[in-house]
């Protein structure tokens, strides 16, 4: 018998795996796509095929706090990103150029990160890692098309007690953990055995993500890695091997914008933005590969401390996801297995229990971040669709989107306000929690008010739109 299964091994099934493993549980994992682990990271870039990922071939980023994560609990998955290639990067080194006054203090390493851009290189890391760990056991082609149960316990609550494979195989554990992500099959397998099928609660504010990857001498930011311009947003991120990416998000009904799939358009749009023309000045080595992602999802998988079922949960994308706007996927799916796996890997015979325990462990910092990041898009939503329209910013009435609004501007001119802003981006703490500290949210308004609302240059909607046509 197993003491775990783990479904999915993306980083955060992996993570989940390891962690399990470190506090000496014996886990198995459980990956439907076959494909084994590539040799190389030039071979996982161009040979491996994950059809489960929908975002495989996007840009992925590290935020700082994942990496003090890795550091901290899975040290051997640092290790492999740096042998895969990854550089090191610091957000005040990146930008100190762009903020008045900003240099290196002590301290400042906690905005240190490792980047690869390529998720398929960032896979290659995780599973070299999982794979020189013990009492992790990787099975690969592995489909998981009914969950076993067992005694219930919790009156009414069915109680998961293992897996059947597509094999004919079954598989017997004390834990199953759900980490296959965003189109996770297990809220229909519960339903199957007469469990609470998971409600989802969504809300729709999303782009069109169009990205393109290139090789050669980085570029220099002149600009934010991601930065809002009118009707699309850029994001541009360094990565491994002298490789990086650049992608335009746009809303997904504005056609005109669809053009941009086009490698010629897509080019022209770049180039067409001052700040950001050199990021295509090397060589192509990928096409333009699109991906429309509008929803926002959470799965209540605990009602009123009832339990959709005991003896299975879900870690990461396969409780709650969020647009990939802000980069923040793979940070928050390690902080919600490193909160969870500390809450109940010492209590397996204690089924009863561990629904309130992870409950506790999501709400700790998966579900405010989650919240937060809902929030980002909820903001910028309105602003582009203003700006497709010739329209200025419209105004709001909200003190969330008020205060976003003031800070996002003020970072760009004043050190401390950077480094507040800094915090909250790299996930190292809540908003709230930050501009809550004595005299930052004054600081914030204060140098917004003395300041024009930052804008990184680029072309009106209507030059923009005659640059795709």
């Amino acid at each position: 018998m197993s003491d775990a299964i783990v479904i999915g091994a993306g980083p955060t099934g992996l993570a989940t795996a390891m962690l399990l493993a470190g506090a000496g549980v014996g886990v198995t994992v459980l990956e439907r796509d076959p494909a084994g682990i590539p040799d190389s990271p030039e071979s996982a870039w161009d040979d491996w095929e994950r059809r489960s990922v929908a975002q495989f071939r996007q840009v992925h980023f590290l935020q700082p706090t994942g990496y003090s994560v890795l550091v901290e609990q899975l040290p051997a998955v640092a290790d492999e990103l740096r042998a895969v290639g990854a550089i090191q990067q610091n957000t005040v080194d990146l930008f100190g150029s762009m903020v008045p006054g900003l240099e290196r203090q002590p301290g400042d390493e906690v905005f240190d990160t490792l980047t690869t851009v390529r998720r398929p290189v960032i896979e290659l890391a995780f599973a070299r890692a999982a794979e020189a760990t013990g009492n992790v056991d990787v099975r690969r082609g592995t489909v998981v098309n009914a969950l076993v149960t067992g005694p219930s316990a919790i009156d009414g609550v069915p109680h998961v007690a293992g897996v059947h494979l597509d094999t004919g195989e079954t598989l017997l554990a004390d834990l199953v953990v759900d980490a296959s992500g965003r189109r996770t099959s297990v809220p229909r397998l519960l339903a199957d055995v007469g469990a609470r099928e998971p409600e989802e609660s969504g809300v729709e504010a999303g782009f069109t993500y169009n990205t393109r990857f290139y090789r050669g001498k980085h570029p220099e930011y002149l600009a934010d890695m991601l930065s809002p311009l009118g009707s699309i947003s850029m994001l541009t991120l360094r990565g491994d091997h002298d490789t990086w990416g650049v992608t335009i998000y746009h809303a997904p009904d504005d056609k005109p914008l669809r053009a941009v799939r086009d490698p010629e358009v897509f080019e022209r749009v770049v180039r067409a933005h001052p700040l950001h023309a050199h990021w295509v000045d090397g060589e192509p080595i990928t096409d333009v590969a699109s991906m429309v992602s509008t929803a926002n999802n959470q799965r209540a998988f605990v009602v009123d401390g009832v339990p959709a079922a005991t003896g299975i949960v879900p870690v990461g994308d396969a409780w709650g996801y969020t647009n990939p706007s802000i980069g923040r996927g793979i940070t928050l799916g390690l902080m919600h297995a490193v909160d969870v796996v500390s809450a109940i890997s010492d209590r397996l015979d204690d089924p009863a229990g561990i629904p309130t325990a992870w409950q506790e462990a999501t709400e700790l910092r998966a579900a405010p971040f989650h919240e937060a990041t809902v929030a980002v898009d909820l903001t910028r939503g309105p602003e582009v669709a203003a700006a497709r329209q010739g329209l200025p910013v419209p105004p709001s009435d909200d003190p969330v989107v008020q205060i976003g609004r003031a800070l996002d501007s003020a970072r760009h001119y004043d050190p401390d306000v950077f480094r507040s802003w800094a915090e909250i981006a790299s996930m190292r703490a809540d908003p709230l929690v930050v501009l809550g500290r004595p005299g930052v949210m004054e600081r914030v308004l204060e140098v917004a008010a003395a300041n024009e609302p930052y804008q990184a240059p680029g072309p009106s909607r209507a030059e923009l739109e005659a640059s795709v046509a």
